[in-house]
């Protein structure tokens, strides 16, 4: 066979390429080889010394989280009005510990450093965490047990004791049925107020967040690692042997039998604070370790080559046959002495390769077609499984890799009710602005998509977990496009963002939340912001009526100030709730909460309410909450205050068009007298766009701007013609108009005569 393979030129040029392939690699490598291994024995040491530095920034860098997380703790206005409470008996005591546990849920949920923390408030005696309010800390004890640790000396020593980045080295907890060695750090509020601290912040961490990072050296070297305070105490440790090392508690030093025999270690200080970092290696390992990769370099290398020849002469084989067999039925003859078969096959398929690239680029083209129908069917929920939105974005060419992200809206912000044509066009292009600008911030990895004649849908993906850092450069990145996209295009925009998802299938979740995110009113004399959903409630399974899609209905008639649909969609919720359904005491509770948490997101997040009527509805909440009522009176009471808001909003809404008019009027007559008088020049007067003037005029007054201007000119004009002697040019000039030909035109199309005819009439009678 191989007589026969030998003749064949296709083979020979495969077998010799592959040869090539595979010896210049194998020379390389083996050059390479005998000059590293002479240095892996030495850099063993230093590069465990680096794994060793290495872990400890991480940790330092977990402690630096738990720093920013007490410093933003210390500047939450919540805990510092709680702080501030003297007596657990306090008014509003329990909506201001509701308040608290509210604003530090989201650190809970998004960072697995902060899975277990509270707040110890001192004055009034009472445990805030995530999940509970503890007003018998004692509670809260016995659910988090120190082994070791009495409930006094647990109450005096960490929770009622000034302390200031203390760490309590690992103990054991029984937490429920388990048992866990917890680190547990503490600082106390205010800072530097040793005499009367007010609040302790208690942060509990698993020491498997620290030994697992350690576990990398000790596992590698067959050694341990282990963290020492500043005194000496021990913090963490991964592989400990008490036959290895022993400690000395009084001076807080530490030793290592057979050191120098069997065993090496190093060490490193971290500056932040003072901690100190051991790794115990084995000499009889790192020498293991330099004979293993001799012996499997060597191996894999012999295999390498017989492996290599063997396959060098399967696909040589393999791969001419289809070129021989292509060659045969184009009916090549004499190849071998004067054809190149290469050229021959090249110059007969490059038409189909051009065909096949062109269609290639046929399909390149839908692309963005395809990508903005896949994004609204994510965004609408079409999509409910992740396997099939992998595919559909794989078929798409969607560069989403991780399963993490966020969802937003941005709305231009203006005053129209309608949009004609031009307005329409003028909302594609800033569209497109805000489009390219979104492009450049985030460098090219954000998806975007119109989804409505003033909204642009964005979606940010991330490849992991988002961490708050990264939530962090988000906002700023956002606030920035918001002040680039006015100064460059005078576009004044707001942004909605929900909640981060971290299933493709909540992404129909994320935009849903980014679309209440966005405040009721748009105002178009303030600047654009950033609005961040906030939960106020977790949903859980009831029975009551209180559908979202109704919820959405009642908060777009209250944006819109419709009374009318206002009181029919809570009449509906009324009937289904009272009439048709029997609700349970329980269930009743669980429907009132639901309205409030309504109320309370609408107050949140409109701008524009009268602060004195949003001050008194809150009020009323928190009487509410406070003295018990019937379901009747409750319901009755929530209908008056979702009224009040309602019509606030629309006398809102109504006002600051009237503002606008005026404005335009006023402007008008200060300035009717300069012949050069536009509509851009009214519009930059007024701050608004030039082709939105004439709009707002006509909805509002009933007449055409230009027809206003005209009468306010003719008028002055009509009391020069009575009261002086002026020449008609010189009226003419006085009254904003470039010649007095123009002038006599428009006093005639008024007036119905001429400015002489007009002066002269007055003068007879």
């Amino acid at each position: 066979m191989f007589d026969r393979l030998e003749k064949i030129t296709v083979f020979r040029k495969f077998l010799l390429s592959y040869l090539l392939i595979l010896v210049i690699p194998l020379l390389a490598s083996l050059i390479i080889y005998q000059v590293s291994i002479h240095k892996i024995s030495e850099n063993a040491t230093e590069n465990s010394k680096n794994l060793l530095n290495q872990t400890k920034e991480i940790i330092d860098q977990k402690n630096d989280e738990i720093e920013k997380f007490v410093y933003q703790m210390s500047l939450n206005p919540e805990i510092n009005q709680l702080m501030n409470r003297t007596s657990s008996t306090d008014l509003n005591i329990a909506y201001d510990i509701y308040k608290v546990q509210n604003s530090i849920s989201p650190y809970w949920l998004t960072n697995q450093l902060f899975r277990n923390f509270y707040i110890y408030f001192n004055q009034i005696d009472t445990i805030v965490s995530p999940e509970s309010s503890y007003v018998r800390i004692k509670d809260y004890y016995n659910t988090h047990v120190y082994e070791g640790l009495s409930y006094d000396k647990w109450k005096k020593d960490i929770n009622q004791t000034y302390l200031s980045r203390y760490y309590l080295p690992s103990t054991k907890v029984k937490m429920g049925e388990t048992t866990e060695p917890i680190i547990t750090y503490v600082q106390s509020l205010p800072f530097n107020n040793k005499e009367n601290p007010k609040a302790n912040i208690v942060v509990m961490i698993n020491e498997s967040e620290i030994t697992t990072l350690l576990n990398r050296i000790s596992s590698q070297y067959d050694g341990s690692t282990f963290i020492l305070d500043d005194k000496g105490n021990l913090i963490a440790g991964d592989n400990m042997d008490k036959n290895l090392i022993s400690f000395e508690k009084s001076t807080g030093e530490f030793s290592i039998k057979e050191h120098d025999k069997k065993y090496m270690y190093i060490e490193t200080k971290s500056k932040n604070n003072k901690w100190t970092y051991v790794a115990v290696i084995s000499k009889e390992k790192l020498s293991e370790d330099v004979n293993f990769i001799q012996t499997i370099s060597s191996a894999l290398a012999f295999f390498t080559i017989i492996v290599g020849l063997f396959t060098a002469l399967l696909f040589s084989y393999k791969n001419s046959i289809p070129l021989n067999r292509l060659l045969g039925m184009m009916k090549i003859t004499d190849i071998g002495k004067g054809t190149d078969p290469y050229d021959f096959i090249h110059s007969n398929v490059e038409e189909i390769i051009a065909r096949n690239d062109r269609l290639k680029d046929q399909i390149q083209d839908q692309l963005p077609l395809l990508q903005d129908s896949l994004l609204r069917k994510l965004v609408a929920g079409e999509i409910t499984s992740s396997k099939e939105a992998r595919a559909l974005m794989e078929q798409a060419n969607i560069p989403l890799k991780g399963s993490f992200g966020y969802v937003g809206v941005v709305q231009i912000i203006h005053m129209l009710n309608e949009l004609d044509k031009d307005m329409l066009d003028e909302m594609n292009v800033a569209q497109l602005f805000i489009q390219n600008e979104f492009t450049e911030i985030f460098k090219g990895r954000v998806l975007l998509s119109n989804i409505d004649k003033d909204q642009v849908l964005f979606l940010l993906p991330y490849d992991k977990k988002i961490s708050s850092q990264e939530t962090k450069q988000l906002e700023e990145n956002l606030n920035l496009f918001i002040k680039q996209i006015a100064k460059k295009y005078s576009l004044k925009v707001n942004i909605g963002i929900g909640s981060s998802f971290e299933q493709l299938t909540e992404i129909h979740q994320a935009f849903e939340e980014a679309k209440l995110s966005l405040p009721f009113i748009q105002s178009i004399h303030r600047q654009g912001s950033v609005y961040k959903y906030q939960h106020q409630y977790q949903e859980c399974n009831i029975d009551y009526y209180y559908p979202i899609e109704i919820e959405l209905r009642l908060i777009n008639a209250m944006k819109n100030g419709e009374l009318n649909e206002v009181k029919e969609l809570l009449d509906k919720i009324i009937i289904e709730n009272v009439e048709v359904r029997t609700l349970t005491y329980q269930l009743g509770n669980q429907l009132l909460t639901a309205l409030k948490g309504t109320i309370v997101r609408i107050l949140s997040k409109n701008t524009q309410l009268n602060t004195v009527m949003v001050d008194e509805i809150r009020n009323r909440l928190d009487e509410q909450l406070t003295k018990k009522g019937s379901f009747e009176k409750s319901i009755e009471e929530i209908k008056e205050m979702v009224t009040e808001i309602a019509l606030s909003i629309y006398e809102s809404k109504s006002a600051g068009k009237q503002q606008v008019i005026t404005r335009m009027k006023e402007w008008i007559k200060q300035n009717y007298h300069d012949p050069n008088l536009t509509l851009y020049k009214i519009s930059e007067a007024v701050s608004l766009p030039e082709k939105m003037v004439p709009l707002i005029f006509k909805e509002h007054v009933g007449v055409n701007i230009s027809d206003y201007i005209e009468d306010v000119r003719i008028n002055f004009a009509k009391t020069n013609l009575t009261h002086s002697d002026d020449s008609i040019e010189e009226i003419a000039m006085l009254s904003g108009y470039n010649s007095a030909h123009s002038f006599r035109r428009a006093f005639k199309r008024n007036t119905g005569s001429s400015p002489s005819e007009y002066r002269k009439m007055l003068k007879e009678t």
